[in-house]
């Protein structure tokens, strides 16, 4: 798999080069059964201590990503980084860091 980021290339970026259509993310991602727990690490404000989540995997049929996942939050899509484990403090137990990647705007009327 090629950098993530340049992922991004493959798209008409809008919003000052940070975000995507509606339709483009639904012409290339698509919302499978498997599901993942993931940690902001703090990004979002919350998770400073690895507080998880968990959240539907999408794919993508662009290739040379077709094996990385990707999830939807509100208007993020971020994605796995399957490199990172982050401890959740209140558990113990790791997880995987979520990166933002896009946001999805909302369709066009």
């Amino acid at each position: 798999m090629t950098n993530i980021y340049q992922m991004r290339n493959c798209f008409e970026l809008k919003e000052a080069h940070t975000a995507i259509t509606r339709a483009d993310f639904e012409n290339h991602f698509t919302k499978t059964a498997e599901s993942v727990r993931f940690t902001f690490n703090g990004w979002d404000g919350k998770s400073y201590d690895g507080e998880s989540r968990s959240a539907r995997v999408y794919r993508t049929d662009i290739p040379g990503y077709e094996a990385a996942r990707f999830v939807k939050i509100g208007r993020a899509l971020c994605y796995i980084d399957e490199d990172s484990c982050i401890l959740e403090k209140a558990t113990g137990e790791y997880h995987k860091e979520a990166e933002w990647l896009v946001d999805v705007l909302r369709a066009e009327n």
